[in-house]
């Protein structure tokens, strides 16, 4: 074996063998302190890629869950203010049944009207209030598609929560397309087509009958406002439509007039000269007769009773409407609610995989660096003797 003085091989293989094992124990030291396994890309540069990958769908997932329970609150929000409208209708109708008996007084029908009134108007009330922040729920301003929640993390994942428009308007407006009668336009309307026309032609019909008007277009419009003439029936509730709204104040009056029972009502039923054989399967309304000899006790039943039923059906098309736009809404709700679930799971089946890769294993990190602290420590040991050796050189030359 040879013998340098300059060149000191095994010193230089001792520092190379220490260098090594500190930088694995300051690994070690950095792996243990962060509680990760990758703290830069030279740790493992494919672990980092698909680690990030993965954090990616957990932090999408986890806002995607907090989107869906801001749908949720909306829902609950809007299907609330829904619940007390349909209280307020329950409650209306009841008014209109009690209003079918002839034995009120004109004072008794006036307060029947009052209440009437009074809870269709907040109804309206309700609709134009009820919001999510500054954001109308169930009034014109309700996207008819919905309200579209990102429900998912990637792209392409959303989800609609639909609140729907619950104003008079609206609902009635609801009513009548279901009849088929949305796409006709309210300017046809006539004293011989009112039966075409459904609910809209009974209610029309009912407001003339009981001494409100006296020709089909007054009623329209009284009942449905200045444009109702040139707007077809599905324009009931839209905000474009602008003036073509439900008169609570005029509808209310087909509960609270009293029935013409004399020479001035005939003449208004004369006047508007509607199809009552169309109206009144019976026909025990005749025009010509009546005007000559005024109402007998049968024709004024059968017109109150008109008037009654028209209420009655008015008010169980909308209770219907406004039902069906709730189940509709806890439907979607029920719906969102099993996403977040959904979400929940998945973000956490996400993260144990994303944890496989770049969570320190503290068993094997902590053996690792007991393992390198003796190797460093042996690794000292010799370089420490190793330093000497050029000094046996110095013995040759003595």
């Amino acid at each position: 074996m040879a013998l340098f003085v300059n060149t000191n091989i095994a010193a230089l293989s001792g520092q190379k063998h220490l260098s090594n094992v500190v930088s694995r124990i300051n690994s070690s030291y950095e792996k243990l302190s962060s509680g990760s396994r990758i703290n830069s890309a030279k740790d493992d540069a494919a672990g980092l890629q698909i680690s990030n990958r993965l954090e990616t769908q957990i932090t999408g997932l986890n806002q995607a869950t907090r989107n869906a329970n801001d749908a949720i609150s909306i829902a609950q929000i809007a299907e609330g203010a829904m619940g007390e409208i349909t209280n307020n209708f329950q409650r209306v109708r009841q008014l209109a049944v009690q209003g079918g008996n002839r034995t009120l007084s004109s004072d008794d029908r006036s307060s029947l009207g009052q209440e009437f009134g009074q809870l269709l108007t907040t109804n309206d009330d309700i609709a134009e209030r009820t919001s999510f922040g500054k954001i109308k729920l169930l009034n014109n301003d309700s996207p008819t598609s919905g309200f579209q929640i990102q429900t998912g993390a990637n792209a392409g994942e959303q989800s609609e929560i639909t609140t729907g428009n619950a104003t008079l308007s609206a609902l009635f407006g609801k009513v009548l397309e279901n009849e088929g009668v949305g796409d006709q336009v309210f300017s046809a309307m006539s004293n011989t087509n009112l039966d075409d026309y459904g609910t809209l032609g009974k209610v029309v019909a009912a407001y003339i009958g009981t001494g409100n008007a006296s020709t089909v277009d007054n009623a329209v419009l009284e009942l449905f406002g200045a444009n109702a003439g040139v707007s077809a029936v599905k324009n009931l509730g839209e905000k474009a439509a602008g003036t073509v709204q439900f008169n609570v104040g005029n509808f209310t009056k087909i509960l609270t007039t009293e029935l013409p029972d004399n020479s001035v009502g005939a003449a208004i039923l004369d006047n508007a000269d509607l199809d009552w054989a169309t109206l009144l399967p019976s026909g025990t309304l005749n025009e010509a007769s009546i005007v000559a000899r005024g109402f007998t006790g049968d024709e004024i039943k059968s017109l109150h009773g008109f008037a009654t039923d028209t209420l009655l059906d008015s008010m169980s098309g909308m209770i219907t409407q406004i039902g069906r736009q709730r189940s509709k809404l806890g439907a979607e709700q029920n719906g969102i609610t099993s996403l977040i679930r959904s979400n929940n799971t998945m973000a956490m089946n996400v993260a144990a995989s994303r944890s496989q890769i770049t969570d320190t294993d503290f068993a094997y990190e902590t053996a690792e660096l007991t393992r390198n602290q003796i190797i460093q420590q042996a690794s000292s040991t010799i370089l420490s003797q190793t330093n000497q050796l050029p000094q046996i050189a110095l013995s040759l030359l003595r």
